[in-house]
């Protein structure tokens, strides 16, 4: 039953910041160098979401198994999407209506998909609707990806990010955004550290913008402070009965409160 279906998968776990984590892994996978994060209130106080990148996008047939629910495997082994739902469970499990707004090449005019829970209920159908995006949807697209290849993905029908406020535009409701802002910020910062540290050498850098302003890294082993590990070990691992896989254990202590020369860098 498509309504039940869509409605089951609003409840797979995520919490809001790993939901957007997933998208920005789907952008990274397709080559951005840049990615924005929006995350807004309008004057009626509904939450709008949206992330922008300058990937690779996607053709037709690509933007319609990318909203596919079990879409086709990825080619490189080392991303984090394994079952082809997070876009979707991502999305879905904090808003009613989901689209993807891609352009694979430059010049060409991008296409949008969007699943609307209401519209599935509705028709009862799993009823994916395709068109042309409006054009304040293609300067949002343009603002990160200026006529080049990109992608944008939009939330809207956000009903699971705050609570219940008696008035959707009030000081409260504002407030708890904004918690969710500096949360995100802190995350984003922390897994994707390695792209977003001009001194870490293990992946290409990417910018991330959070409502314009860029995401710093945060290292939780401060490297730059505590310098080699205490401890490294090199570590071996059957996989089944004949492979073998090893990598490399390192442990560091990081220094007492009274050692630190900045007290920010320790906060």
């Amino acid at each position: 039953d498509p309504q039940r279906t869509s409605e089951g998968f609003r409840d797979t776990g995520y919490e809001f910041p790993t939901a957007i984590a997933d998208i920005i892994d789907n952008s990274i996978a397709a080559g951005a160098s840049v990615i924005d994060v929006v995350l807004r209130q309008d004057f009626g106080g509904a939450v709008f979401v949206a992330v922008a990148d300058n990937g690779c996008g996607m053709d037709r047939d690509g933007l319609i198994n990318a909203m596919r629910y079990g879409s086709k495997r990825r080619q490189d082994a080392s991303s984090l999407g394994k079952f082809g739902l997070g876009l979707k469970t991502a999305s879905t499990a904090f808003c009613r209506r989901l689209s993807v707004i891609s352009r694979a090449t430059a010049g060409a005019p991008p296409l949008k998909a969007t699943w609307d829970l209401d519209h599935i209920a509705e028709t009862g159908k799993w009823e994916l609707q395709i068109g042309s995006p409006p054009s304040h949807e293609v300067q949002l697209l343009d603002k990160t990806a200026a006529g080049t290849s990109g992608t944008l993905v939009i939330w809207e029908k956000v009903d699971r990010l705050l609570s219940d406020y008696a008035k959707p535009e009030g000081k409260p409701a504002k407030n708890a955004l904004k918690r969710h802002e500096e949360g995100l910020r802190f995350h984003i910062g922390g897994v994707y550290q390695r792209f977003l540290d001009s001194s870490d050498n293990r992946a290409r850098q990417v910018a991330i913008r959070l409502n314009g302003a860029l995401v710093t890294a945060w290292d939780p082993y401060c490297v730059a402070v505590t310098g080699k590990p205490v401890l490294e070990k090199q570590m071996e691992v059957a996989i089944g009965e004949s492979e073998r896989a090893s990598f490399t254990l390192r442990a560091f202590v990081l220094p007492a409160k009274d050692e630190w020369t900045d007290q920010d860098a320790r906060k």
